[in-house]
């Protein structure tokens, strides 16, 4: 298969505000369609910084990031977040006082995604990782912690992005979620050709990568143990 490079790291710098403290120096990287990309690395190297970059939600102190070779500073950063970015946050950010379903319809809803069918697709997304119809109609509160990750996961999805990007998604799960996790990653990357990259400590989650990537020092690079 052919690779299509998506989203494209050139020389990219950040630095807090008010600190002299650069976490992020010079990376250049990019990522392509259809593989599972993981980012490890200690504690406060940057990676959730790196992936707020990546999802538009900050910007680089120095260098670009490149959507399909178009700057991501110079586009409507709202539309590229709701289109083109899938993000599964570490806390999930779900609603608590909606279904599994109507998350997921709101998350269509506002990348202009509603219509009639809405809440049959909102369904069939569930069911594509693991959330039969029963549970998609409980409260957020009533699933359980692997449960919820699934629903973030379908969330970030339901807007149909090429990117899907999470922070620690396997993070708070137990040894069968975190593979049941990994496995609908690696569905949406090798099956529906999407770009996803995920940052974790899980060195199990790591394995499954088909790139493993070390973000040390501020600079990324090839995961040596992969």
């Amino acid at each position: 298969m052919k690779t299509v490079s998506i989203l494209t790291l050139k020389d990219i710098s950040y630095g807090y505000d008010g600190t002299k403290r650069t976490v992020l120096h010079n990376i250049s990287y990019t990522f392509e369609k259809g593989k599972l990309y993981c980012i490890t690395g200690a504690s406060g190297e940057g990676k959730t910084t790196l992936l707020s970059l990546m999802a538009g939600l900050d910007l680089c102190s120095s260098g670009k990031i490149y959507y399909e070779n178009r700057d991501i500073a110079l586009t409507d950063r709202d539309e590229y977040r709701s289109k083109k970015v899938g993000v599964v946050f570490q806390g999930y950010n779900l609603l608590q006082n909606v279904t599994a379903a109507e998350n997921i319809m709101l998350s269509m809803n506002i990348a202009g995604k509603q219509g009639k069918q809405a809440n049959k697709v909102a369904y069939a997304l569930l069911e594509q990782v693991g959330i039969d119809q029963e549970k998609a109609d409980r409260k957020i509160l009533k699933l359980s912690g692997g449960e919820q990750q699934r629903v973030a996961i379908a969330r970030a999805a339901a807007n149909g992005s090429p990117v899907l990007i999470a922070d620690e998604p396997t993070g708070n799960l137990d040894a069968e979620n975190e593979r049941a996790v990994m496995d609908i990653f690696k569905k949406f990357s090798h099956e529906e050709n999407k770009c996803v990259i995920v940052v974790t400590h899980s060195q199990k989650a790591v394995g499954e990568a088909d790139v493993a990537l070390e973000l040390k020092r501020g600079e990324l690079s090839l995961h040596t143990d992969h």
